[in-house]
């Protein structure tokens, strides 16, 4: 009976045991079937978000404005975009791309690709590519690695930007920054000539560049500078050329001012071969106020090589040199002119020291017969002047006449041929007591007076020469004096830099048709033996000296006024 208790109650606890076993399963069920609509509605979400990302990573790859591609570690293209495709020229449909094939040797390296696998990425990497049409690019490149589940690199991504276009305008920014640094200032054309050649070889990546000077007076080029196999270790140039204006390529462009790009020199009959033959040539003119005053000419072993950029920058150059170019020729030439006024100068000294020696040995030579014939004739005359008759004596006379006036012709020579006789110049003439001296010395006929109308200046330079000067235009006032009462007025005016001196007279008057003839050596409106026809030039020559001028105001019957200048000094 007990035992049949116990099992009842352990019957009863099993029943309510099992109830509450079945309601917890019942509850989890439960709960496990709500969690799993909620894991069905996230998946959904997720599925739905998955499809979205994947719609936008395509709309993405298949719409950015750089080139973009993903490689597997072999480097063969596994995929592009269409903006790839155009940039790179290949197509993966119709060809399998291996990324070598892209590559511009120079620039790239097995250690930047080591780089990439270990780090995993790099950034702003500049360097060339090659496009299918063997067009070179810069461009920069960024780059990462994609990885497995399991951590393992299996692909690289890289997205590609051409900035060929910026590059260029930045390296001829420079280009042009260093080239007007370099040549501000500079004088010598062949130095600034060299350092464009240079400049611009380095910036083409040329086989050689050439500056050309034209030379109008030859109506050739003269090649100044040149760059690469041209050149020696002095900057030399090897083997020299010179160009007819009009010959060639570069003459042609020297004739024309338009510039040339040749894609293939070999086709073209202008070519002047150098040191040796170049496929590609480019020529630009330097033009200063319109007319060509150089030529950049550069060339290259490729064909097609020269393009519109490149002769941008080549123009932008030749406009900035233009003007420093004009001033080193301009600078050149007057060297050259002052170098060649100097040797005048020289040979004008030793020509006017020879003539002086002449003049004086001509005087001397000539004289001593002249005093022999007058020392002949006097003793003639005076042994034998019971035996003369009046023409005979009248003869003589004349005789003495003549060989005065050659004696005073040959000493007017003379002096005339001694004015430029380095003399002192440089000290001071008071000429008021000089004029009244001379007033003094010369002969003056009792009906003509000389008045001096104000006080004259002191001046620099030299006692004889301005003691020369008015004697000779006091002594042709005098001399060509034709009224009974003759008056000569002196005057002088003074201004800032000069004085202004006039001598009047009121003689006989010159035609205008002799104002300028009369200053020329051996003129003269009256022959006589007073009148050897030099004393005006001698006058010219003494204002010429002192830089300044002569001239004369005349009326026939009325009278003369002669004007001359002296600066001061």
């Amino acid at each position: 009976m007990i035992e049949k208790e116990i099992l009842q109650r352990a019957l009863e606890r099993q029943k309510k045991a099992r109830v509450l076993a079945e309601n917890i399963l019942e509850r989890k069920s439960l709960e496990l079937y709500n969690t799993a609509q909620e894991l069905k509605k996230v998946n959904q979400k997720l599925e739905h978000l998955v499809e979205e990302k994947n719609a936008q990573l395509k709309g993405v790859f298949e719409t950015i404005n750089d080139a973009y591609f993903v490689m597997d570690l072999d480097g063969m293209i596994l995929k592009m975009n269409d903006f790839s495709e155009s940039f790179f020229g290949y197509n993966l449909k119709d060809e399998a791309v291996n990324v070598s094939s892209l590559m511009y040797k120079e620039d790239y390296a097995m250690k930047s690709y080591a780089e990439l696998i270990d780090k995993g990425h790099f950034y702003d990497y500049n360097a060339r590519i090659i496009t299918k049409n063997k067009e070179i690019k810069w461009v920069q490149i960024n780059a990462s690695v994609i990885y497995g589940g399991d951590e393992e690199a299996i692909s690289i991504q890289a997205v590609v930007r051409d900035i060929t276009v910026q590059r260029e305008k930045k390296i001829t920014l420079n280009l042009i920054n260093n080239l007007a640094k370099s040549i501000l200032g500079q004088e010598n054309i062949y130095e600034m000539a060299w350092l464009i050649s240079s400049e611009i070889a380095n910036y083409l990546e040329t086989n050689d560049c050439v500056i050309y000077l034209v030379d109008r007076t030859t109506y050739s080029l003269e090649q100044i500078a040149a760059y690469g196999t041209k050149i020696s270790k002095g900057r030399g140039i090897i083997n020299k050329i010179n160009l007819p204006l009009g010959k060639g390529i570069v003459g042609n462009v020297a004739k024309t001012g338009k510039y040339q790009i040749i894609d293939d020199t070999s086709t073209d009959e202008r070519y002047v071969l150098d040191n040796q033959l170049r496929l590609s040539e480019i020529t630009v003119p330097i033009i200063s106020e319109g007319q060509v005053i150089g030529i950049i000419d550069a060339e290259h072993k490729d064909k097609n090589y020269f393009n519109k950029e490149h002769l941008t920058t080549l123009e932008s150059i030749a406009y900035l040199v233009a003007v420093q170019f004009k001033s080193a020729l301009n600078l050149r030439e007057r060297k050259k002119a002052e170098k060649e006024n100097a040797d005048l100068l020289k040979k004008l000294e030793k020509s006017n020291l020879e003539l002086q020696e002449y003049a004086h040995i001509v005087s001397h030579d000539l004289k001593s017969p002249l005093r022999s014939i007058a020392a002949l004739t006097s003793w003639i005359k005076t042994d034998n002047m019971a035996a003369f008759d009046e023409a005979s004596l009248q003869n003589f006379k004349d005789l003495d006449l003549t060989l005065e006036t050659m004696d005073n012709l040959i000493t007017d020579i003379l002096t005339y041929a001694s004015l430029d006789a380095k003399v002192s110049k440089d000290k001071p003439v008071d000429l008021d007591p000089l004029i009244k001296n001379l007033i003094n010395v010369l002969y003056i006929p009792e009906n003509i007076s000389i008045n001096i109308l104000n006080e004259l200046p002191i001046i620099i330079g030299d006692k004889t020469k301005f003691q020369q000067l008015f004697q000779n235009l006091i002594g042709n006032a005098i001399k060509f004096s034709d009224k009974e009462k003759g008056v000569i007025t002196i005057d002088v005016k003074e201004y800032n830099s000069f004085y202004k001196f006039s001598i009047k007279d009121n003689g006989m008057g010159i035609p205008k048709t002799h104002f300028k003839s009369i200053f020329k050596i051996f003129q003269s409106l009256k022959k006589g033996k007073n009148s050897s026809g030099i004393g005006l030039s001698i006058v010219k020559k003494i204002v010429d000296i002192y830089k300044g001028e002569v001239w004369l105001e005349s009326k026939i019957e009325k009278g003369t006024i002669f004007y001359f200048t002296i600066k001061k000094q």
